[in-house]
């Protein structure tokens, strides 16, 4: 049940922020970051957006070797494409 309610609220993070142009999701995040700060010390500012930058470059990490990744499987099945498409183009002589 667990695992069900997670894939639930990724899938609705994954719609809500894939449907939105990228000058409102620049504009949200401005917005949020004045309300959230709004009550804030000057070092509990630092303190937070320290963290949701560490928060961001962690993700972006991720994101960065997931991608190497995937274009790594890309490129191996492209090969594997190119290999195929040379043996039908040498049966297609014998």
């Amino acid at each position: 049940m667990q695992e069900n309610i997670k894939n639930n609220k990724c899938e609705c993070m994954d719609y809500c922020f894939s449907t939105l142009e990228p000058k409102q999701f620049a504009l949200i995040s401005g917005i949020l970051g004045v309300i959230i700060s709004d009550d804030l010390s000057v070092n509990e500012k630092n303190a937070l957006g320290n963290f949701i930058v560490n928060l961001g470059q962690a993700i972006l990490t991720e994101a960065a070797q997931q991608q190497v990744q995937e274009n790594k499987i890309n490129m191996e099945m492209r090969k594997e494409i190119d290999e195929l498409k040379r043996k039908i183009e040498l049966l297609k002589y014998e």
